[in-house]
């Protein structure tokens, strides 16, 4: 009689997702997924956040801080790789915590991408509201995070694999943009007195200093990682989406950003370029006006705005839509449309990122991503390290010098958590409570739900294989 209950359950369950039809489905190429990954890598508020640090530390500091930034996220990818190698499943960062028996930890990093990359996006309508009101300054500023996420909601409702073709032309279009602007800017805006003035710190630099540059450098640079693996799992190769899919989208991050970035620290005072919703755009008119350059500044920018909230919705919206199939959220948050769109889902975050722009503490939403961006490389060296002592893994983690590297990422991020805690206590701790609060509803509320109790049981079991290679 138990028996019989338990398969007309299962069946049932099994039953409930016949609404996810997935049409159409192509795999992604090597172009789609480097672009997409270059177009995931905050475009507009990458420019404001390196303000941001250059404001606090100055340009040399700034510089550091992106060179150890650059250390640490190349270190975490010799460790991911493994990682993906041996585990090579789609919420990658979930089955690493399931196989170092930490399972619920690394769902909350997981799921928690969803309010992370929310909170980018926040920032970003922050700016677009400011791109906006340059174009339009006598209209509300209240209506602009409506129209600039408006057709982005729609592009990504008509489907999937559309929107990623449109995304990989959009960042062509950005990329070009940015290089001509950093080579004109430089040209034509630069000034060798203002980069010398900016050159030093406008703070004093104790033994911190360096710690927190690096961990608000990271809070960039780790979008690198999980959201493009969700892209990375739809490439058909998947041997090279491993090798380079992650780690080219890196590397054109930092070859678009740091020179049109730094070529703009050499324009204004760091006090000017801080007080500006828009550097890109607001110092090219302060300089020369509203010509062709300008206008060129913020047609890229407007693109990028589109770019980075398109990519948004088209990988978390697949996240939250995963989550709810495993029977943590409401099963219709899972639902998919006959374009292989999670439409419920993104239709959550549309509404979740409107209301973020309402938050006007913007150093306090700084300071939890950066908290945020500590831990996560924190947790990979964790997972790493017990998932490389482990003996159920039937491909185990060989690569060189995993071990050395793996402790040296997990003690400096170690050292950058706890700082970042000493800078900003109450946004550490929010951050804290967010990831316990993930974790207590995923190991005692979801496994005792009908649909959550079926599904973890699947999701949980070990795996001793790497099917996919």
């Amino acid at each position: 009689m138990g028996v019989s209950a338990q398969s007309e359950s299962a069946s049932d369950l099994e039953g409930a997702g016949d609404d996810i039809r997935l049409v159409d489905e192509k795999a992604l190429n090597w172009f789609d997924v480097s672009a997409i990954g270059t177009g995931e890598m905050l475009f507009t508020a990458g420019w404001a956040w390196i303000m941001y640090i250059a404001s606090l530390y100055g340009v040399k500091w700034t510089l550091i801080g992106f060179g150890v930034g650059a250390l640490i996220i190349n270190c975490a990818w010799w460790l991911y790789r493994e990682m993906i190698t041996a585990v090579p499943e789609p919420g990658s960062i979930q089955s690493y915590g399931r196989e170092s028996r930490l399972f619920s930890l690394g769902t909350a990093y997981f799921v928690s991408y969803t309010l992370v990359y929310g909170a980018f996006m926040w920032l970003e309508l922050v700016v677009g509201q400011g791109l906006m009101s340059l174009m339009f300054p006598t209209v509300h500023k209240w209506i602009w995070p409506f129209v600039i996420i408006g057709p982005v909601v729609a592009l990504n409702l008509y489907g999937t694999q559309i929107t990623g073709k449109v995304q990989s032309a959009l960042v062509v279009v950005t990329l070009v943009g940015d290089v001509f602007l950093a080579i004109a800017v430089w040209m034509l805006v630069s000034d060798a007195k203002v980069w010398a003035s900016n050159w030093e710190s406008p703070t004093p630099i104790t033994w911190i200093s360096p710690f927190h540059v690096t961990a608000l450098w990271i809070g960039i640079m780790a979008a690198v990682l999980e959201v493009q693996q969700v892209l990375v799992d739809e490439w058909h190769d998947f041997r090279r989406s491993r090798d380079i899919g992650l780690l080219s989208a890196a590397w054109q991050l930092w070859a678009r950003q740091i020179p049109f970035a730094f070529a703009l620290l050499a324009t204004l005072p760091l006090a000017a370029l801080a007080q500006m919703s828009v550097p890109t755009v607001e110092t090219v008119q302060a300089k020369l006006g509203t010509g062709a350059l300008y206008y060129i500044a913020l047609g890229c920018m407007l693109v990028a705005t589109y770019t980075t909230l398109s990519v948004f919705f088209m990988a978390e919206g697949k996240v939250l839509a995963l989550y709810a199939q495993q029977g943590a959220l409401p099963q219709a948050i899972g639902r998919y449309s006959t374009r292989s769109v999670p439409w419920v889902a993104i239709v959550f975050l549309a509404a979740f990122t409107i209301g973020g722009t309402y938050i006007t503490d913007v150093d306090f939403v700084i300071s939890v991503l950066e908290m945020w961006a500590t831990t996560l490389y924190l947790v990979i060296a964790v997972f790493f390290l017990r998932m490389r002592a482990s003996q159920t893994l039937q491909r185990p983690l060989e690569v060189r010098y995993g071990v050395p590297i793996a402790w040296f990422v997990t003690i400096l991020t170690a050292i950058m958590t706890g700082v970042s805690l000493y800078m900003n206590w109450k946004a550490g701790l929010t951050w804290v409570a967010v990831v316990v609060a993930f974790i207590l509803y995923d190991q005692y509320v979801v496994p005792r739900t009908q649909r959550g109790g079926f599904y973890r049981e699947q999701v949980t079991r070990l795996r001793t294989s790497a099917e996919r290679m």
